[in-house]
């Protein structure tokens, strides 16, 4: 389904899973009547910018070797046929001395973007539009006195009311742009698992800033999936945009592999972080 042709990932076949990501991350403490505003507010948010979710990925499988005990050689499956890939692209991070000993047999690598929830909204005076409830669009409207000071029932003023519904947008398009994020590298992975061989599994999502691999390996990773075929971009910097962006790594290893412990993901490199590092530098 994915083998170097870019993708787009439906939204409604990403909805629901997007929406308990949604829920869980947003919703974290608020109960009741409090709850149900916030994700009803979220869901109308959501709907009025479904049409332009645009959910897309591209995936590279790619031969790997053994270099040395922290770096691994991945050649795109398709460099013979093509001088568009270079022969062999290095990838370096500590974590991978824990592969050495695995019998690594390829590696997918991967691209991912989520735009279109970006609110564009704007009234005529060029301010962006807002909702602050169902029936409230952020018109000005004509003068109305004290009313324009206060809303009478709240003691919030307009431009405060304003303030306080810009965040909000600003919050629900962020929580989204992750939330469906989150949703599509799950659905990644599952059709990625699907289509390898009996016996084999995949490894947890490797990639530049998860398990201490310095985020300048984006640009290896640039080297073997095309970034933009997904709709992502790479700043001389190594930064990705848009803001809901990623970029990953999984390997294909025999089933029952030793993988990196799950505390080893947050790693940042420091040697003297984890009880793997440090019974490393005692051999």
């Amino acid at each position: 389904m994915y083998r170097d042709t870019p993708v787009r990932i439906p939204e409604k076949e990403l909805r629901v899973s997007a929406e308990r990501h949604f829920a869980r991350a947003g919703g974290h403490g608020l109960t009741g009547k409090g709850r149900e505003v916030f994700l009803s507010g979220g869901r109308r948010y959501r709907d009025a910018r479904i049409q332009k979710i645009d959910i897309r990925a591209v995936v590279s499988f790619c031969d790997t070797k053994q270099e040395a005990p922290n770096s691994v050689l991945l050649k795109h499956a398709h460099a013979a046929k093509s001088l568009e890939f270079p022969e062999y692209v290095r990838l370096t991070a500590p974590v991978l001395e824990q592969y050495a000993k695995t019998s690594v047999t390829g590696a997918y690598v991967w691209f991912l973007s989520v735009s279109g929830l970006e609110s564009t909204g704007a009234g005529a005076d060029g301010e962006k539009a807002v909702d602050m409830d169902a029936g409230s669009t952020g018109d000005k409207g004509e003068e109305k006195g004290a009313a324009d000071m206060d809303d009478g029932s709240t003691g919030i003023g307009r431009e405060e009311k304003k303030f306080c519904a810009g965040s909000m947008e600003d919050f629900y398009e962020t929580l989204w742009e992750e939330s469906y994020l989150a949703a599509a590298v799950s659905r990644l992975k599952k059709d990625l698992a699907g289509g390898i061989p009996s016996g084999y599994c995949l490894s947890p999502q490797m990639g530049p800033g998860y398990y201490g691999m310095s985020m300048e390996e984006i640009f290896a990773c640039g080297k073997l999936a095309d970034p933009g075929a997904a709709g992502v971009e790479i700043s001389e910097a190594g930064s990705m945009r848009p803001a809901a962006a990623s970029v990953g790594i999984y390997f294909v290893l025999p089933t029952g592999a030793p993988v990196p412990d799950q505390a080893c993901r947050s790693c940042v490199g420091d040697p003297r972080g984890c009880g793997f590092c440090l019974l490393r530098n005692k051999d």
